[in-house]
């Protein structure tokens, strides 16, 4: 059987490619995002703005998958998630954002409804999270929504239940 092992291109070289590591600098607070809003920044916005921003939460919980939503986001790849998986920094960032995002959402009460934005963005955190951080981490995301419903898991439409059970 032939092992194949893929290539590691040094991070300085590929800061040269533009937009291949975008993603890495911001969780990694070097740099902004489209926006040029910094991380750290958007960790202190406040709910209400949390609720009204549309175009964060990419790049706070980035996937290899184009946004539906916000058709500009985006999309990280081969060797970027494999930088981000290792990089203490952006791990941190993303333990930051998971942690925040829940503060959002146990004081944020409109998203317990049949249909609420907000239930996209939590199938994009599960996603995020178990692409760049682990099985556990998005499982245990997973399960905190579910606590944090309660008996208002039942409002919950099946289709958005089903999309939270596959991400």
């Amino acid at each position: 059987m032939i092992s194949v092992t893929p290539i590691r291109y040094p991070k300085a070289i590929l800061n040269k490619v533009v937009g291949l590591s975008d993603v890495l600098n911001f969780l990694e607070q070097t740099s902004g995002d489209h926006q040029k809003r910094m991380i750290t920044e958007i960790w202190s916005w406040s709910d209400n703005a949390w609720e009204e921003e549309h175009d964060f939460i990419q790049w706070l919980f980035p996937l290899n998958e184009k946004s539906m939503a916000v058709p500009n986001a985006p999309v990280i790849r081969e060797p970027e998630i494999t930088w981000i998986q290792e990089s203490e920094k952006a791990q941190g960032s993303l333990q930051k954002s998971t942690d925040r995002y829940k503060e959002f959402l146990a004081r944020e009460k409109y998203w317990k409804l049949s249909y609420n934005h907000n239930h996209l963005r939590i199938t994009r955190v599960i996603k995020s999270l178990r692409l760049l951080r682990s099985d556990d981490e998005a499982n245990r995301f997973k399960h905190w929504i579910a606590g944090e419903l309660g008996d208002h898991i039942d409002k919950i439409s099946e289709k958005t239940k089903q999309f939270w059970r596959l991400a």
